[in-house]
């Protein structure tokens, strides 16, 4: 067994490893692999000169605490059948996993099938999205200001000037420039999707969904106003011949159920999307810019089984607004396992939740210092591939 990167004539091997493994269309495997697909990124488990595993990392930029970081997105990974139970997904991972490490990324992410697959590696849950079950037939009230028509190459700056008013309270969103909605653009067309952008007096939301026999299927909805917002909720609407039901994913401070009617008559859940992975700890930390008058030092035990680096005991020390943080050979004020250590990095969760999580008791020394550093905020992403 050979653990490895992709070579150029191998795009075939997995391609077909992907058909096998999951349930896509032909469209979107050809866009996947004319678009996001790159050999660089592609980590293979070659046993004796054939492809029988494999993931691939594909790149983004991810918005992180008000800091921007390189980052790999682990998607794809898939095995075919008659190898699964030989630990190659084990040694894939941990390959994959040093690689990261070596490459000074700092952040990974990730979107399971089964968060048991990888919660062993040290990703964890970071990100949620509200999930709305509607009766279409609940959004008559609303009008529409303005219109809506289909969005073009033409609109690229206005989606982007979009997204940065609707996602400027959001945590952990991937960056979006213009060259990410031309891509969308076609990933959206490869499922048969449509976009539609909302024009009053400018540019004020635009709405990506596919229909789905008698159901609607919104994957964003973002909007500058509330007007728009309940402008797009009308065009929702008039899809009433087609469509009975709508289900709109949108991120956890969203204000859909602010302007219903009736929010109970409507199935809201909160629907868990991604995990997250410190790749490193140090780089990491040092990397924030923690706005605090304190000063403050305590050691921490932090358990990685996968990223030596990560593992050992750090002293992490606060002065003027940074961390400074070495590995020490000194006694530990608390332990945490990396999961937790990713939540806190994320700000998925904060001190107070982690100690519930763990049945942990700590000093006030850690509880003060962990709670500056490590601010709880409403995290969304809401990439597929």
């Amino acid at each position: 067994m050979k653990i490895r990167y992709a070579r150029d004539n191998e795009v075939g091997d997995i391609k077909k490893i992907w058909n096998y493994c999951f349930d896509d269309g032909q469209n979107f495997v050809d866009y996947y692999f004319a678009n996001k697909y790159k050999n660089k990124n592609t980590v293979v488990v070659d046993e004796e000169e054939e492809i029988v595993s494999s993931l691939q990392l594909n790149q983004y930029k991810l918005r992180l605490n008000d800091k921007i970081y390189d980052t790999s997105y682990v998607v794809g990974v898939s095995t075919f059948p008659e190898v699964r139970g030989r630990g190659y997904m084990k040694n894939i991972m941990k390959f994959t996993l040093k690689e990261l490490y070596k490459k000074n990324q700092l952040v990974s992410i990730l979107m399971p099938i089964d968060y048991r697959l990888y919660r062993k590696y040290g990703y964890e849950h970071c990100y949620d999205q509200l999930e709305y079950n509607i009766d279409i037939e609940d959004l008559k009230k609303f009008k529409i200001d303005g219109r809506l028509h289909k969005a073009s190459d033409f609109n690229l700056e206005n989606l982007v000037n979009i997204s940065k008013i609707f996602l400027k309270d959001i945590n952990g969103n991937v960056e979006r420039d213009e060259k990410y909605y031309e891509n969308l653009f076609k990933e959206i067309k490869s499922e048969n999707g449509h976009i539609y952008i909302h024009e009053d007096n400018g540019y004020e939301g635009y709405i990506i969904y596919f229909l789905n026999g008698d159901v609607m299927f919104v994957r964003e909805i973002y909007y500058k106003s509330i007007d728009s917002l309940k402008s797009m909720l009308k065009f929702i609407y008039n899809h009433n011949t087609q469509c009975k039901k709508v289900t709109i994913s949108a991120p956890i401070n969203d204000k859909i159920r602010l302007v219903l009617d009736n929010p109970k008559d409507c199935d809201i859940k909160i629907k868990p999307f991604m995990m997250g992975r410190v790749i490193n700890l140090k780089g990491y930390l040092e990397s924030l810019y923690i706005e605090s008058n304190l000063e403050s030092s305590v050691n921490i035990l932090i358990n990685d089984e996968f990223i030596s680096e990560n593992n050992g005991i750090f002293k992490m020390s606060l002065k003027d607004n940074k961390l400074e943080v070495d590995k020490v050979h000194e006694g530990y004020d608390a332990c945490f396992d990396i999961n937790t250590i990713t939540q806190l990095a994320f700000s998925y969760i904060d001190i107070e939740e982690a100690l519930i999580l763990n049945n942990a008791q700590v000093s006030c020394e850690v509880v003060e210092l962990f709670s500056k550093i490590f601010k709880k905020k409403n995290n969304y992403i809401n990439e597929y591939v």
